[in-house]
């Protein structure tokens, strides 16, 4: 204990000033110490609800194409590629193209035959035969060149017989043919649909036009 019987008033008075000051400090200390301390407590955040994650889509190998490019050959007042909507049919094509020459043979022309993306519409002249590779539909056939109720054999057809087919453009014929070859031959008509490029759609036209023998 301090001897404060040699303490004049003033001091007295001041060390009691001190003592007060002293203990204002400690507590605005512990105060802001306590805060600090409370304030570097992480704040708890509910966890957000799980948002959907968006699965791309598997494409669709047998997506049929969304416009048609067909080059109009042969006896045709404009020849040239032309685009046409999915579905269209060579009356179409034609009237694309101007419409048929004096010389046009239309009784080989089959009007209502579909066309196929990327086909090549040959129109001959009178007494002249359709060129290998191109098609001119010819009236009850299959659109395979031959005659009424003649199918393609998709086991052992080129890929110029594949691309007489309705539906069937270069890039689908040498699909096919890509197909056998790696996996045998075809068991059924069916079996089609595994092919790139070939939907439903395009198996419907083609059912009547080929065989697996």
């Amino acid at each position: 204990m301090w001897d404060q019987g040699g303490w004049t008033p003033r001091e007295k008075g001041l060390a009691v000033a001190v003592g007060v000051l002293l203990l204002l400090l400690a507590g605005v200390g512990i105060s802001l110490w306590t805060g600090d301390d409370k304030g570097s407590e992480p704040e708890l955040q509910p966890y957000p609800p799980p948002s959907e994650t968006a699965v791309p889509k598997e494409e669709d190998k047998g997506e049929e194409p969304t416009e048609l490019v067909v080059d109009v050959k042969g006896q045709v007042k404009k020849p040239g590629v032309y685009r046409l909507a999915p579905g269209a049919r060579v009356e179409e094509a034609l009237r694309k193209a101007g419409g048929p020459s004096t010389r046009a043979d239309m009784d080989q022309v089959n009007l209502a035959q579909p066309l196929s993306d990327g086909m090549a519409l040959y129109i001959p002249a009178k007494g002249e035969e359709i060129p290998p590779g191109v098609t001119a539909g010819a009236p009850g056939a299959n659109g395979s060149g031959g005659e009424a109720g003649q199918t393609v054999n998709v086991n052992t057809a080129s890929s110029e017989e594949l691309q007489q087919l309705s539906g069937i453009g270069p890039s689908k014929a040498e699909a096919i043919i890509r197909h056998r070859e790696e996996n045998g031959p075809f068991t059924s008509v069916d079996q089609l649909t595994e092919v790139p490029g070939i939907g439903e759609k395009t198996l419907d036209q083609l059912r009547e036009q080929v065989t697996v023998q």
